[in-house]
């Protein structure tokens, strides 16, 4: 039996390393309607990352899950470091036949002032844009070859508003559809910034959804001009930029606006394989709801 809330059946997402997905009972795991394991890609990729064995033994998981009859979204969730090249990376887990979807988000260590940046990360980050023009053009080339849209959330994401014209807020839905639940029943915009003030917009005695105060990012980007396509990224991000060392919000903001120009740039292939019959818009309505997928790298 689904939960109901508030006159709707509950969708439940898990978010896990994968470790000891294998111990999900299968009534439960058939109450899981999305599960978003952390692999960063290759086996040397991550377990470089996450440890050594980390890579096999989550990919055992998941089709040991797999084959416990769990049918739902699964979806690999990627922590891109710099080094790590990311079409090569994306097109592995989408060929290892496990999942339905792959989401990356940059790592945040790249950009923070209290860590040590490694030399070449500028060069790094023309090959990262480099790649994702890359996984673009094959991503087009893939519907067109199979009918299918390859799950790319980052990609299907941006090109459901390309389609639609439908301006777009924070994608995580931080601070407008999604809050977090502290111990202490405060609520949190965002769930990686639950001690800063901008973030505590309430708590469970006192307030309701429908009266939670919505959290906005601010410059740079409430000027910018895809901020209705990109949404502001990050607002636990925009709104501690000064935890960034110098210049490194524009470095991520350089990443994203290039991720949306090689989508604008696709757009009229995709809308003629729309046309064409080849896919349909309605393979671009993904999630259905928010289930962790933050859209924007």
């Amino acid at each position: 039996m689904e939960k109901i809330v508030g006159g709707t059946r509950g969708r439940f997402a898990l978010q896990t390393n994968g470790i000891f997905l294998d111990r999900l009972e299968p009534s439960l795991l058939q109450k899981l309607h999305t599960i978003l394991v952390s692999v960063d890609g290759s086996e040397q990729v991550t377990d470089r990352e996450r440890g050594k064995g980390v890579y096999r033994r989550a990919m055992r998981n998941v089709e040991t899950v797999r084959g416990n009859g769990y049918s739902g979204d699964m979806v690999a969730r990627m922590t891109v470091v710099q080094g790590t090249d990311i079409f090569e990376n994306v097109i592995h887990l989408l060929g290892a036949g496990l999942f339905d979807h792959v989401h990356w988000q940059l790592s945040f260590s790249m950009f923070w002032k209290s860590d040590v940046t490694e030399p070449g990360l500028q060069e790094w980050l023309t090959k990262y844009n480099a790649g994702v023009s890359s996984l673009a053009h094959w991503w087009v080339d893939e519907m067109a070859r199979t009918g299918k849209v390859p799950g790319i959330v980052p990609f299907i994401g941006i090109m459901r508003s390309l389609l639609s014209g439908a301006k777009s807020g924070l994608r995580c839905g931080s601070g407008d559809d999604f809050w977090a639940i502290m111990p202490d029943g405060r609520i949190s915009a965002c769930p990686v910034a639950v001690d800063f003030d901008f973030s505590v917009v309430g708590s469970i005695q006192t307030h309701t959804p429908a009266s939670l105060p919505r959290v906005e990012v601010g410059e740079p980007c409430a000027s910018c001009d895809i901020l209705g396509i990109c949404g502001g990224r990050c607002l636990f991000v925009n709104k501690s930029q000064d935890l960034l060392r110098e210049g490194a919000y524009a470095e991520i903001c350089g990443t994203v606006k290039h991720l949306v120009a090689e989508l604008q740039g696709a757009l009229p292939r995709v809308r003629a394989l729309i046309d064409g019959g080849l896919v349909t818009a309605a393979d671009f309505d993904y999630p259905e709801f928010n289930n962790g997928c933050e859209i924007i790298p």
